[in-house]
């Protein structure tokens, strides 16, 4: 009473416009966040790693205590994921009346980011109070409460519950402070009910167990209902990690809040498979709930989990199908399919629908059943291909090993054809294999570098693009170069008459800061990425990111968080960034990787192990040995972009 009343004066002294009754609303708010915080407390316990990683890729772990939540009388604690990234060798539990415990870690939940801890304990554990989900309201007070920094008191934040449902249904948002400091505590309401467990939960697209900390005291946090964690206690306590449910098709591509859920590919061995699905199938409705969007889908599967079972109705011509499917948590690794034959890039073919095809990919698929160079590919699996696009559409849906059937026209005759698909090959071919268009007419105007400068970053780009054929469609090479101007000459010397001949686009980036290429330098990467893009009528299968050592690195991280945007990515002496998690490859997206290592590179080893990986995950990768480049390391020797160029101008396959 004396701190309060030493409180109240010194906030009306401090302030005189404040009246009594106002001071007294403040104090009493206070008083309701103390008690609301006393009355969770003695549930909420200090956790000690020890042992394991420091660091996961380069984020650099906390080595402090964190938070955890008593959930069970008989000894479970549920805590963020975040605290255990580092694998821990051994975990230290410390109750509220100042008893330390060891702790085993039960199980993952992955699609929360939560982990499940068990001490044993000989008395009951005190338990926090639930608040049913349907009585959580926005703009209702929330306190956040940890116990990280003294293990007598907990730290509290005060903030308002600002959204529901949110990161696809799985969490409520607050504005209070969310960080390492309360991760793992929980979210309670003005009686000091829980409203959920606070995680770093991240957004669509983010992976991993850090992910999501970026948003550390932005006034964005978000928290797991208890609700929920307590739904599947029983189920968590058995041991096993609950993983994120996954149909396994790929949706047509637009704005997911106003695309249907249209299927246009089907992942092999996925749940979906198993329940007969196809292509153009529309996904209509989800337990009896209706889908309309891909957004509404999304909804009501992320928050699922892999053995969760669902009555789907989807829709496959006039007839609508009923299918009990089962959702599962990991799915076989996918692989491109290959027919073999690269396309006519002219733009000048009297057919309007159709592939023409300009050459047949040596030893593949096309070549066995005999297609040749001027054949027309009308159709596969009866499926027609009005455009490029279709055709990549109606081969993602299929699967290498899989027999299907040509519709080839050769000379006005229809032609039908069985051919056994591959994967997507590794190889380089020579010149003489390849698409060879006429070289662009000498533009004595057009003979160096043009800058390109974005308005909201400083440095500038350089760029040099022939006068070609402007039915052509152009590739581009995105080079992320070292920053001087004989850098920059030297790769103009190599590239000039390859663009010329390739319908080539080199466009040359530089690093903001003298001392070479950061992650920071991604957000510019990827905008001047999207300038060239509106700049130039580009092809999207040829749209390729590259560079020496650190600046391969940064290629490498840029074309697989953007892999909408990249075909291809290029590294010399280049290992794959450690923090990099390679993507679950897809069937919506293409990307090839070109690994090229110098003779006695003292990056080998991680190089070798990078296409192993890669390989594993079904990406694409080939593989280049050069010679060393002790003279010059910033130069490109003519026999090695010889080989990138040839090695981009294959991206464009089917």
């Amino acid at each position: 009473m004396k701190y309060l009343a030493a409180l109240l004066l010194t906030l009306l002294f401090a302030n005189p416009a404040l009246t009594r009754a106002e001071v007294s609303l403040d104090l009493r708010e206070q008083q309701a966040w103390h008690a609301a915080a006393e009355t969770v407390a003695d549930s909420v316990v200090q956790i000690h790693t020890v042992g394991g990683l420091d660091r996961v890729g380069k984020a650099l772990l906390s080595q402090g205590p964190t938070t955890g939540l008593i959930v069970s009388a008989d000894g479970y604690i549920v805590s963020s994921a975040f605290n255990f990234a580092g694998q821990p060798n051994s975990i230290l539990v410390r109750l509220a009346n100042g008893k330390q415990l060891p702790a085993e870690l039960v199980a993952r939940d992955k699609n929360r980011l939560l982990v499940l801890l068990k001490v044993e304990s000989e008395t009951p554990l005190p338990v926090t109070e639930a608040v049913a989900e349907d009585q959580i309201h926005v703009g209702q007070w929330s306190v956040a409460v940890g116990r990280t920094f003294n293990n007598d008191q907990v730290n509290v934040s005060v903030g308002i519950i600002s959204g529901l449902r949110r990161r696809s249904g799985r969490v409520i948002q607050t504005d209070a402070s969310i960080s390492v400091a309360n991760y793992g505590g929980p979210l309670v309401d003005i009686d000091g009910r829980t409203l959920g467990i606070l995680v770093p939960m991240a957004p669509q697209g983010d992976e991993g167990q850090l992910a999501g900390a970026k948003y550390y005291d932005s006034g964005i946090g978000f928290a797991v209902p208890l609700t929920h964690v307590l739904s599947v206690l029983e189920r968590w306590k058995l041991g096993e990690d609950l993983l994120p449910g996954k149909l396994g098709v790929g949706l047509a591509a637009g704005p997911a809040a106003i695309t249907p859920p249209k299927i246009v590919s089907v992942w092999p061995g996925s749940p979906a498979a198993a329940a007969g699905w196809k292509t153009d199938d529309l996904i209509l409705s989800i337990n009896a709930q209706s889908v309309t969007t891909q957004a509404q889908l999304r909804f009501l599967i992320v928050p699922r989990y892999a053995g969760d079972t669902l009555d789907v109705i989807i829709r496959r011509g006039e007839k609508e199908l009923e299918s009990k499917i089962t959702l599962a948590g990991e799915m076989a690794v996918y692989r491109h399919a290959f027919l073999g034959v690269l396309p006519d890039r002219s733009g000048k073919s009297e057919e309007t629908d159709g592939i023409l095809i300009q050459k047949v990919w040596p030893n593949s698929p096309a070549a066995v059943a005999g297609l040749k160079a001027g054949d027309l590919l009308k159709a596969i699996n009866q499926k027609k291909l009005k455009s490029f696009e279709k055709a990549l559409e109606v081969l993602a849906a299929l699967q290498p090993k899989e027999l299907v059937q040509l519709t080839v026209i050769r000379n006005k005759t229809e032609l039908a054809l069985t051919v056994e698909l591959s994967e997507l090959p590794t190889a380089i071919l020579e010149r003489d294999e390849l698409t060879v268009p006429k070289s662009a007419p000498e533009d004595h105007n057009n003979q160096e570098l043009q800058s390109i400068k974005l308005p909201e970053f400083k440095q500038e780009a350089l760029f040099f693009a022939a006068e070609t054929d402007t039915d052509h469609q152009k590739g581009l090479l995105l080079w992320l170069g070292d920053g001087s101007d004989e850098g920059d000459q030297q790769l103009l010397n190599a590239w000039r008459e390859i663009c010329r001949r390739d319908h080539l686009v080199l466009l040359i980036a530089h690093p903001a800061n003298t001392t070479g290429w950061t992650s920071d330098d991604l957000a510019y990467l990827e905008r001047l990425a999207r300038s060239a893009q509106n700049r130039w009528r580009l092809n999207p299968q040829r749209i390729v990111a590259g560079g020496i050592e650190k600046a391969g690195q940064l290629a490498f991280a840029l074309a697989f968080a953007k892999r909408k945007n990249f075909s291809g990515a290029i590294g010399i002496d280049a290992p794959l960034p450690r923090s990099l998690q390679i993507p679950t490859n897809h069937p919506g997206t293409r990307l090839a990787i070109l690994a090229i290592e110098s003779q006695n590179s003292t990056f080998a080893p991680l190089i070798r192990n990078d296409l192993e990986r890669l390989h594993q995950a079904g990406y694409p990768a080939s593989w280049l040995q050069v010679p060393a480049r002790n003279d010059n390391p910033s130069a490109l020797d003519s026999k090695v972009t010889e080989s990138l160029s040839r090695w981009i101008n294959g991206l464009d396959r089917l």
